[in-house]
């Protein structure tokens, strides 16, 4: 079942990036984060901005409840996983 998360995003010093209330964002593989934790930006596979610093997005997918292998950003899991189907403005 998908849902949504509306948030708007924030990244630690390791380049984590997290919704509001520490969410941890599991994206699908490929996407990546360009920047810094003041100004940043999430690129998909095709270096494609969806996402960045700033505004408030709404995110399509659903919770989970442990980090598999294949997902990108193992070291980022904490806290509440949410696995990101598609983002919006």
């Amino acid at each position: 079942m998908e849902a949504a998360l509306v948030t708007t995003l924030t990244v630690d010093a390791n380049g984590c990036v997290r919704g509001g209330g520490g969410v941890t964002l599991v994206w699908p593989r490929g996407y990546t984060v360009r920047g810094d934790a003041q100004s940043f930006q999430v690129l998909d596979g095709g270096n494609q901005v969806v996402a960045q610093s700033g505004v408030q997005l709404t995110i399509g997918g659903g919770g989970a409840d442990n980090l598999r292998d294949t997902w990108t950003d193992r070291d980022c899991a904490g806290g509440q996983l949410w696995m990101v189907g598609h983002a919006s403005h």
